[in-house]
């Protein structure tokens, strides 16, 4: 299993590196490069994209070399804590999220270097602040999915060829916060977790965007402060893992037929500010990057019920933020 993570770090650090993780839970380091605060990755085409999160904000671009990546090229953003970003092949294009200044940006990637800037703006409403912090495409990505975490709006916005046009705003409850989003397999529900309210909440897209759900990530058994990352589906979309940053816990919840989510339990997540995670490629690992205790965790999985069930192997790593299956 071919890993890439980034975390936060000044450029003579290490902050991006490449791993390999054996079956015994050991990581093997492949490559390394350094970048300031690269908060996150995605990739596509055969690229790989990162970021800085700093008041400026630059993409990017490296391509494959060897058993590693090369800077290909760079370009700097007219924003604040670039947080998030997705790369469409339909559309040669990457889409970001700034979270220090609410801006939305979508850039032209040609062969080996970045284009043309095709879509920059900052969500406003009135002189309230502005947050975005995730950009999210569809299968098809002819729509683009944006929350923003300050307005409690869900932006959604249709795409061609890399251009982006607002198509319809959902509003969260207020002083939700929404964070990050993810679609049910059939793209019928949009599932989004909140930094301020500890929530998931579940909007039906087929029946005029309606929250048919609020369910919160904490157990009854916590009453600190507490503030959501991110979230993940099981390989079947049966089961959903919710990251907590306070609570120190990864909750899992059931996804019925109606889109509706059941809180099964919850787990510690082996450290502390569990940032970002994802789940491999075959479905029988969580990997959890622990911001604030300076880990990566490589949980296994029972894949029929979703529950974790074991500590594979950890890493240590300065401050990490972003993780990436190659």
């Amino acid at each position: 299993m071919e890993l890439i993570i980034s975390g936060y770090g000044v450029k003579t650090a290490d902050t991006i590196k490449g791993f390999i993780l054996k079956e015994d839970g050991t990581f093997h380091e492949s490559w390394k490069d350094s970048v300031v605060n690269p908060s996150f990755l995605c990739q596509g085409d055969g690229y790989l994209f990162t970021v800085t999160e700093n008041d400026d904000a630059v993409i990017y671009l490296y391509g494959r070399e060897g058993q590693g990546y090369r800077l290909l090229d760079h370009k700097r953003i007219d924003g604040g804590a670039l947080c998030h970003i997705t790369y469409s092949a339909k559309n040669k294009a990457l889409f970001g999220a700034c979270y220090g200044t609410g801006t939305l940006f979508a850039v032209k990637v040609e062969p080996g270097h970045f284009g043309d800037i095709l879509h920059q703006e900052i969500q406003q409403e009135g002189t309230a602040l502005t947050r975005v912090h995730c950009v999210l495409l569809n299968r098809k990505e002819d729509r683009l999915v944006t929350v923003n975490i300050a307005l409690d709006r869900i932006f959604i916005y249709a795409v061609n060829q890399g251009y982006l046009t607002l198509e319809r705003i959902i509003k969260a409850p207020q002083g939700s916060g929404p964070r990050h989003a993810l679609y049910s397999e059939d793209e019928s529900y949009l599932y989004v977790i909140t930094e301020y309210s500890n929530e998931i909440l579940v909007y039906d897209l087929k029946d005029e965007d309606r929250l048919v759900q609020q369910i919160s990530t904490l157990s009854g058994r916590f009453n600190g402060r507490s503030n959501c990352s991110t979230l993940c589906f099981s390989r079947n979309n049966a089961y959903l893992y919710a990251a907590n940053r306070g609570a120190e816990t990864i909750a899992l919840f059931s996804a019925g037929s109606d889109g509706r989510l059941s809180y099964l339990e919850e787990y510690d997540c082996g450290g502390q500010h569990p940032r970002h995670m994802i789940l491999s490629g075959d479905g029988k690992k969580l990997l959890v990057c622990n911001q604030n205790s300076h880990q990566v965790v490589c949980f296994l999985l029972d894949t029929e019920q979703g529950r974790i069930i074991g500590k594979l192997g950890s890493l240590d790593f300065t401050a990490p933020s972003g993780i990436l299956e190659v």
